[in-house]
Formats: C-alpha cells, sequence, structure tokens
C-alpha cells in the first residue's frame, strides 16, 4: 500500500498563447522564478500544523497558567481542548468563583461596578474601559506601560484583538472586578523557524504581542461580553428613562451639573411601569428622595442637590446611561459629560433647560428647514451683500445658533451642525471652509461688532454670571448680601504684634494666607500659618438648621474662576473684604495652625505632637509680596526684624522641601509646566485682547509660602484623620508602570533626591507616565506631594474644599457635633471634582485659545515662519503629539516627513516645523515636519 503523498507549493506558469492546432498542451515550470517545491507526507503536514498550533496557541496558554495559576494547572490544561468557539461550563464556573459577592450577584447574573474602588487605584490590568477607537464594547486593560519610549497601556477586545493607546483614549473606566491580578495577560511573542507572526505589531514588525487563549476565556473576555451585552439588552429602558427623569431634573433657570452614578442609581430605581399607573408627582418624589436628594432642585444654590453616590451601580447600566447621554445630547436634552483624568470615567453630567434648549432649537431647526430653507437664503444675500445692521433683529435663532456653536454648547449635535453647514455655503468668501467655531466666531464679529472676544466665555458649563437666569440671580444675590458678623473674641487667641506675612502678588483679588515665626531659643522655633476665617461669617458654624443662600451658591461654584480675561470669585467681594488678611493694624480673624520645628544645618525635625489648630486673631502685617521678600532676602545690608523672620522662614522651608523629597518620596518639577502662561493686556479700547506670555518662576519667595502651606494642609490631614472629623482631601495615586517606563519615572524622583529639576524634555518624556489628583472623603496618600494625607485648609476664599474643612474646625474647636457627616462631606467631594473639572477645562481651553490666536496673528505677519516643537507621544500613521517647549499651551498633531519619521522618539525637539491648520477655538494646531 502506497503512503499518500502531497505536493506543497506547485504553481504552474500562465500560458499567453494558444498552441498551434494538432499539437498537445505541456505545462513547463518557470524555472528560478517559482519557489522550492517540496513533497511532504499528509503525516508531515499534519506534524508540521501541529507543531505551528502547539507554538502559537498551546504554549502560550501554558505558560500563562503557570505564572497566574499553577495550583489549578493540571484541570485547567484540559480547557485546552474544549471548544473555543464559546466558553464551556468549566470555564463559566472558574470566571465567576473567583468573583466575591460585592461586585457579582449570581442569581441576577448581575455585575456591579464600586464607585470608591476608582478613587482607590488609578487604570491597571483587569480595568474594563471604552475606547475612542472601540465606543460599542467593552475592552480589558491586559498590560500597563513598560516601556519609557511607548508610554501607551494595552487592552483586548472581546474578541482577543490588542490595541495600544493612550489613557487618553479612554471615555469609561469600570474598575476591575477581580480580587486577585494576574499580571501576565499578554506575552511577546517568540518566533519560530517556518512559522508567521500572528501577534499584534507594536512600533515594528519584530516586536509583536500575543494574548493566550486560555487568558482570553477565562479572564478577558467573558465579562467584558457580558457587560456589554446587558448594556445593549438596557438600552432602550435607559433612554425612555432618562427622557422622563431629564423632565424633572431639568431647572427652567438655567444648567446644572448631576453626578452620573447618581442618575445611574435613578436610572435602576425608575419603573416605568409605577411611573404610568402612579400619581408623577409622588411617585418621583419618593424616587429622588431614595437617591439622597433631600431638597427641590429649583431651589437657589445647590447645598441639597449632591447627595452621596451610591457605593454600587450595575455595571451593565452604568454603561447603558453613557450611551443613552450621547445619544439624548442630539437633541440637547443633556450638555457636556465631565470625566475626570485621573478616575478615567465620566463622573457628572449637565442637565439642560428643557425651555430655552431642547425645545427653542426644536423649535428653530423646523423654523430654518422651512420652504427649502428660504429664511437661510434670506440671511445668506444680507450677509453677501454687507447688510449686517437688521440681522440681530431679523434672525436672532440664527445668531443665538452662531453663539452657541462658537462657544462649544453643542455635543455630538449632527443636526445643529448640518444646518450651520448650510448656512455657511450660502455665504461668499466661506463655501470652501471647514465649520468650526472660529468660523461662526467670525462671522458673528461681522454681524454684531461688539461681540465679545473670546466666547468660551458663553460656554453653558463654566456657569458665569450672565450666563443663564440662574447665575444672574445667584449674581445680584451676591452683590445684595452682607456677612454676619459673630462676636466670638473670647473663644481666639490673640497674636498681638506677632509679625505676619501676607505674601502675594501685587495683584492678588483675595489674600488668604500669612506666615509667623517665634523663636524658642536654641533650635527651635514655632511656625504660625494663619488662614483668613470666612467660615466665621456664616452661622452655621454654631447652627445646624441655619440656611444661607450665600453659602448655598458658594458652593454651587465651589472656586474661584480664574480665567486670562475675567476672574469671578467664589465669595460675595462684601464677605472677601470681611474675611480678608493684610490689613495692618486690623485686628482680623484666623484659624492659625502652629507647629514646632527644630532647624539645624542637617536639616528639619517637625515636632509632629506640638501641631495646634486655635480660633486667632491677627493685626500685624507687614507690607510684603514675592518680589519684596526676594528683595529683603538677597539685600545683605538689610538686618531688619523683618529680614531675621523671613530668612529663618526661607531656611526652614527649604529644609521641610529636602524631608518631602528624602523621606516621604516627593517629587519637585519647578518651573517646567509653567512655561509660556498667558497674560492679557487692554487695548486701545480698553478691551482685554493684547497676548503677552510670562513663565512662573520658581524663586525664594514662592519656595517659603508653598513649603508652609503644604506643612498645614499635611499635618491638618493627619489630625483630621487622628480625631475622625470628616473633611475633603487632595489625593495622589501614581501610576502603575513596569520596566523602563517605571525607571524613567524613578529617574525624576533621584534626581529631584540629588537637587536636580526635571528640565522640559524630562518633563515631556514623562508626562504620559504621570496621573492627576482628585478630591476624595477618604484620608489616602498625595503621592506627589509626600503627604500621608493632605487636606487642604489655606484657602478658603477661593476653595470650597477648604471652606468646608473650616466648618469642621469651628464646630470641632467648640466643642460641638460635625457640621457635615461623612456621608455628606462625600457627596460634597463628588460635586467639588466635577467643577473642579469644568474650571481646568475652562482654563486649559481659554489659554489655548489665546496661545494660537497669538500664532495665528504671528502665521498673518510671516506665512513662511517656523517653529520649533517637542514630540510628546510615539508615531501613530505617520503623525506625533507635539507641544512649543515655551507655550505650553500651544499643543498640536505634527506630520512626520517619512524619511525622518524611524528616528522621531518622545522628548525630541525638532526645528523648522511649519503650521498648516489653526483652529483657536476648538484648540486644534496641526503641523508639518520639514
Amino acid at each position: 500500500m502506497y503512503a499518500r503523498r502531497v505536493a506543497v507549493r506547485t504553481p504552474l506558469r500562465c500560458l499567453t498563447t494558444l498552441p498551434p492546432a494538432g499539437r498537445s498542451l505541456v505545462f513547463s515550470r518557470a524555472g528560478a522564478v517559482e519557489p522550492g517545491v517540496e513533497i511532504k507526507d499528509l503525516a508531515q503536514i499534519r506534524a508540521g500544523l501541529d507543531a505551528r498550533y502547539d507554538h502559537r496557541y498551546r504554549q502560550p496558554s501554558r505558560q500563562w497558567i503557570q505564572q497566574n495559576i499553577p495550583s489549578a494547572a493540571a484541570p485547567l490544561y484540559r480547557l485546552l481542548d474544549d471548544a473555543p468557539a464559546a466558553l464551556s461550563r468549566r470555564e463559566k464556573d472558574h470566571i465567576v468563583s473567583s468573583l466575591s459577592a460585592a461586585v457579582y450577584d449570581k442569581a441576577s447574573h448581575t455585575f456591579y461596578m464600586r464607585t470608591p474602588a476608582l478613587q482607590a487605584a488609578p487604570l491597571a490590568a483587569g480595568d474594563l474601559v471604552l475606547l475612542r477607537s472601540s465606543p460599542s464594547q467593552l475592552s480589558m486593560c491586559v498590560e500597563v506601560p513598560t516601556d519609557a519610549s511607548d508610554p501607551r497601556f494595552t487592552f483586548a477586545t472581546i474578541d482577543g484583538s490588542l490595541q495600544f493607546a493612550s489613557r487618553s483614549m479612554v471615555l469609561l473606566r469600570i474598575p476591575s472586578f477581580y480580587t486577585r491580578p494576574a499580571p501576565h495577560l499578554i506575552q511577546p511573542e517568540t518566533a519560530s523557524p517556518g512559522a508567521a507572526r500572528i501577534g499584534t505589531v507594536k512600533n515594528s514588525p519584530d516586536r509583536t504581542f500575543v494574548l493566550p487563549i486560555l487568558a482570553r476565556r477565562l479572564r478577558t473576555s467573558y465579562i467584558p461580553f457580558e457587560v456589554t451585552k446587558a448594556a445593549w439588552d438596557q438600552m432602550p429602558a435607559v433612554t425612555r428613562k432618562l427622557e422622563l427623569l431629564h423632565r424633572f431634573l431639568q431647572r427652567s433657570s438655567g444648567p446644572w451639573q448631576v453626578s452620573i452614578f447618581t442618575l445611574c442609581a435613578l436610572v435602576s430605581h425608575f419603573d416605568l411601569a409605577k411611573a404610568r399607573t402612579l400619581p408623577t408627582e409622588h411617585y418621583l418624589d419618593a424616587l429622588f428622595s431614595k437617591v439622597g436628594f433631600k431638597d427641590s432642585i429649583h431651589s437657589l444654590g445647590g447645598r441639597h442637590l449632591h447627595p452621596q453616590p451610591p457605593t454600587r451601580v450595575d455595571a451593565a447600566c452604568f454603561v447603558a446611561t453613557f450611551w443613552a447621554l450621547l445619544q439624548q445630547q442630539e437633541y440637547n436634552l443633556w450638555g457636556k459629560i465631565h470625566t475626570h483624568s485621573a478616575l478615567l470615567t465620566p463622573i457628572s453630567v449637565t442637565v439642560l433647560p428643557l425651555q430655552s434648549q431642547h425645545l427653542y432649537y426644536e423649535k428653530t431647526l423646523q423654523a430654518l428647514k422651512k420652504d427649502n430653507y428660504r429664511s437661510l437664503d434670506e440671511f445668506a444675500h444680507l450677509v453677501n451683500t454687507h447688510d449686517y445692521q437688521p440681522i440681530p433683529t431679523r434672525f436672532p435663532e440664527i445668531v443665538q445658533l452662531l453663539q452657541d456653536y462658537a462657544a462649544g454648547n453643542f455635543h455630538n449635535n449632527g443636526a445643529i451642525v448640518t444646518v450651520t453647514s448650510k448656512i455657511f455655503r450660502r455665504l461668499a468668501g466661506y463655501q470652501d471652509e471647514d465649520v468650526t467655531s472660529d468660523l461662526c466666531h467670525d462671522l458673528l464679529k461681522k454681524l454684531i461688532p461688539q461681540t465679545i472676544p473670546n466666547p468660551l466665555l458663553l460656554n453653558k458649563d463654566l456657569a458665569l454670571a450672565t450666563s443663564s437666569e440662574r447665575t444672574c440671580l445667584e449674581q445680584k444675590v451676591f452683590d445684595l448680601s452682607t456677612p454676619n458678623h459673630i462676636d466670638d473674641a473670647q473663644l481666639r487667641k490673640d497674636f498681638g504684634n506677632l509679625n505676619v506675612y501676607c505674601i502675594d502678588s501685587d495683584t492678588a483679588h483675595e489674600i488668604d494666607d500669612g506666615i509667623s515665626i517665634e523663636h524658642r531659643g536654641g533650635n527651635l522655633y514655632t511656625l504660625h500659618v494663619h488662614i483668613a476665617d470666612p467660615a466665621s461669617l456664616f452661622q452655621k458654624i454654631t447652627d445646624d438648621a441655619a440656611r444661607d443662600d450665600v453659602l448655598d451658591i458658594a458652593l454651587e461654584r465651589a472656586f474661584t474662576t480664574y480665567l486670562p480675561d475675567i476672574v469671578q470669585p467664589m465669595l460675595p467681594t462684601t464677605f472677601c473684604r470681611a474675611a480678608d488678611m493684610g490689613n495692618d493694624g486690623v485686628k482680623t480673624k484666623t484659624m492659625s495652625f502652629s507647629v514646632n520645628v527644630e532647624y539645624k544645618k542637617s536639616g528639619v525635625r517637625v515636632l509632629d505632637h506640638t501641631f495646634d489648630v486655635k480660633l486667632g486673631l491677627v493685626s500685624r502685617f507687614p507690607k510684603v509680596t514675592y518680589s519684596k521678600v526676594d528683595q529683603i532676602l538677597s539685600d545683605p545690608s538689610n538686618s531688619t526684624r523683618e529680614k531675621k523672620e523671613l530668612q529663618q522662614l526661607y531656611k526652614i522651608a527649604k529644609g521641610l522641601r529636602q524631608k518631602r523629597v528624602r523621606e516621604q518620596n516627593a517629587i519637585i518639577f519647578g518651573e517646567g509646566f509653567n512655561k509660556g502662561l498667558v497674560k492679557l493686556n487692554s487695548d486701545n479700547d480698553g478691551e482685554l485682547t493684547c497676548v503677552s506670555f510670562e513663565d512662573q518662576t520658581e524663586t525664594s519667595s514662592t519656595i517659603l509660602v508653598s513649603e508652609m502651606m503644604i506643612l498645614a494642609n499635611t499635618l491638618t490631614g493627619r489630625f483630621f484623620k487622628t480625631n475622625g472629623i470628616p473633611g475633603i482631601y487632595r489625593s495622589y495615586k501614581e501610576l502603575t508602570l513596569k520596566d523602563t517606563a517605571l525607571q524613567a519615572y524613578s529617574s525624576i524622583r533621584e534626581k529631584t533626591k540629588l537637587g536636580e529639576f526635571p528640565t522640559i524634555r524630562d518633563i515631556n518624556k514623562t508626562s504620559s507616565l504621570l496621573n492627576s489628583s482628585f478630591y476624595t472623603g477618604i484620608p489616602t496618600r498625595h503621592e506627589m506631594i509626600g503627604a500621608p494625607e493632605y487636606l487642604t485648609v489655606t484657602s478658603p476664599l477661593r476653595r470650597f474644599a477648604d471652606m468646608v474643612n473650616h466648618f469642621q474646625l469651628h464646630r470641632y474647636l467648640r466643642n460641638l457635633p460635625a457640621c457635615f457627616t461623612q456621608e455628606e462631606v462625600d457627596g460634597l467631594a463628588w460635586h467639588i471634582q466635577s467643577r473642579d473639572v469644568i474650571l481646568r477645562t475652562a482654563s486649559r481651553a481659554s489659554a489655548t485659545y489665546w496661545t494660537l490666536k497669538y500664532l495665528k496673528e504671528e502665521q498673518k505677519k510671516d506665512p513662511l515662519q517656523t517653529y520649533n516643537v517637542m514630540v510628546t507621544s510615539v508615531p501613530q500613521m505617520g503623525t506625533v503629539r507635539c507641544v512649543f517647549p515655551t507655550l505650553n499651551a500651544a499643543r498640536g498633531i505634527l506630520k512626520l516627513n517619512p524619511k525622518k519619521a524611524a528616528s522621531v522618539a518622545i522628548g525630541d525637539e525638532i526645528s523648522g516645523c511649519k503650521i498648516t491648520r489653526l483652529h483657536c477655538l476648538d484648540g486644534i494646531m496641526e503641523l508639518e515636519m520639514p
């Protein structure tokens, strides 16, 4: 019996002509053109296939089992023989058996997301995410950055495909459901002779990675698939519930933000059947009460609108709620979804007024479409003939649409984009332009010459005093309010003639901190950090039932708004003046924090047990500013009392910084993050439109002030934790890194310990390895500052978190119950976090707008002008992200020269780059490499 033999690779040469009649057709081989032919037995072919399969699939799975579950290795090996098309019962049992009841309910097959886990740890392997590249299904993070030159995370989709992406690509994060991590989910693919690579390429064809089959089946696919499927199943009901909830959450007087976790809880508890049968008002009152709303959402301010979010939510419902919000943004029901850059998940959404947004634009779009867009033709005729004067009165809806578009008030709104495009396609000189916020603003300036220079100030999320009926009313309350002056001198320590140095800039809007020092003899000193006491202007420090509209509005604002062109205080001007420090000879109420320190040339020792907090009175304020203090410290001929005290304070401050760096692993970045800060000056018409830039430099005076404030916040954090006082902390969690990525981050810390500040190049090389801080009601470490607990108390005139902590201290010092419970503090922290995200985003957007506007003007003067940029990302699709080294707000996309692209790396500075596209309001800048 003959063995079956198979010829492998036997291609034939194609004939281009037919053979002559009567002659036979003979096929001949193409000789050297063809690859070699090898004749193999079927058994040999089968053996080769088995070997390749074993190398590519079985071997990585065996290695993964040995690395992660060695005790269960033997029975799990059998899973390799199960059908790969679907999970076997054994696999499902293995997965769910490792989940706790807190995250998985077996009876209802429901996976729960624990909201505190978002703050407990940053993005790590095992977390589920929605990525911008695949927003319709959950993926799993399977590896953290391992390479300093490529600081991307690795994600696995449900089908096992791998994607490499930065944290900025994450739309939504759900912390891992697993209690035990699996650190070896992906593996570098090893080459095999005669077998092509099947792994996912990372940067170069010879660097590929694979996700073992069992890792996918036992870890990365099942839960993402189940949650994604459940989310899509819930979408129709969630969409309907959100439409109904919006009717009752919206405030006709203006937009406001609601926690997405609270909104998700409302959706989960909402019973559509009961809502149809029960009286609507009674049903919704009970529903709102169930999630913690204690007051009418239509009341002024927002003291009771920020309950503690639920500690866990249905993960599928959370994802479905996010998707439904994105859909309903098109109908102007919901505004922007606010995502925190450390938590990497949506934390709040803006609730838009029904009448002035949804119904207004629904009616506007219908009117504009009438008679085949006849009104647009009439509008275009006036614009094209330069007859602008009648336009605001004849077409107010179009003017309003252009204003909202320029201000960034539309999100995912295809109908608005379509009609705006139709407007510009009718206008001479605009037909070939991209429809952008800049284009809308440019047209508005022609129609209404007095249009504000920065339309971003009209953004509804910013909530400036003139942005809505509600914020206008709130400002009127502020303008008419006067503070209460509570006589509590008998409870306060008078610091008498002690010098209190309130060191700030000449243009400071509020002065809320001062520093004193007392020499106790030898090496012993007492430091006093005196902080303004605006909390003492409110009855709430002693009366639980006291209700104050000013306090409610201050909470709603949460911070003083600082933008290049406007400052909106958190508190009324009358309150700021009443609490302000720095008026020499005037007894001023303070919250004073004191501690003894021993200072020697070898270092500073803080005597923690001497830390004390008192209600104080201070009155001696030597007139000082940052520049004045620097001048005093550098003047060798100055021998005044002020020079002696400031010099000692500075020496102690330097010692405190060294102590933080050496003992608490703090990292100091110095001036690298503060290059090219926008400064606006008045033009000939008195408007702030002239752009200049200044670097924020670190001097002796800035070190002195910052270290004393850090000391006060750190010691107060410990004081709150030790005494069980609920408070709002600031926390920073370092990213989980590996290999050279970890080494690069650690090198910054080591340089800091040696007294070297990172260069701009160092900072840009590692910027993707840095996290962001966040507010929390839980005492947790601030790893960047080097504080076991960090609770801010030093800026109560500018930050409501500090005000909350001052209220708590007032009650503690008066032996009264805490002003806010832990549950209330947690709710306030989430709202403050939301406002922090909004204001930081607005600040960056405004700085970018003015910076790019400046560059645009420079381009007009010299179209051939080129710039130096620094690379901040790995190359992808022939482009990299970049930044101007001397202008922090000038960030863009650089198109690489194909001949030089292979040599481009993060941190490289590339000269001679030309700007090819600028959209200032949208923050878009594109450049081209020479």
